[in-house]
Parts: structure tokens; sequence; C-alpha cells
């Protein structure tokens, strides 16, 4: 049996550029924020534990 095809949505014209404005500020808002340092996280120095402990090699 066969499945049907669906139409994948394309956005023309004005929504298009709106769409695009958006996509380009969040991606300005991403790269702003501060960067973190990931070993200084809890769950990050729990999770070292864990494999510690378990003897994996990671």
């Amino acid at each position: 049996m066969a499945l049907a095809i669906k139409a994948i949505p394309t956005l023309y014209g004005e929504e298009a550029r709106r769409f695009r404005e958006l996509a380009d500020e969040t991606e300005r808002k991403f790269d702003m924020r501060p960067k973190r340092d990931l070993k200084a996280d809890p769950r990050y120095k729990a999770m070292c534990t864990i494999l510690k402990r378990s003897n994996i090699n990671y």
C-alpha cells in the first residue's frame, strides 16, 4: 500500500521575507548571548562522576 506524498509548504513574497527576518534576528540574538563554561555546570560534574564510577572511559 502506497503512502501519499505530502506537499512541502513553501512561503512566497511578504511571508517569506518576514520569516527570513525573524530567523536572522533569532540567530543574531543567539550569537550575542554569553558563552557558558560547560565544565562548571553541576549536571556535567554529576555525569562525570557517574561515568567514573561505572568504569566507562569517556
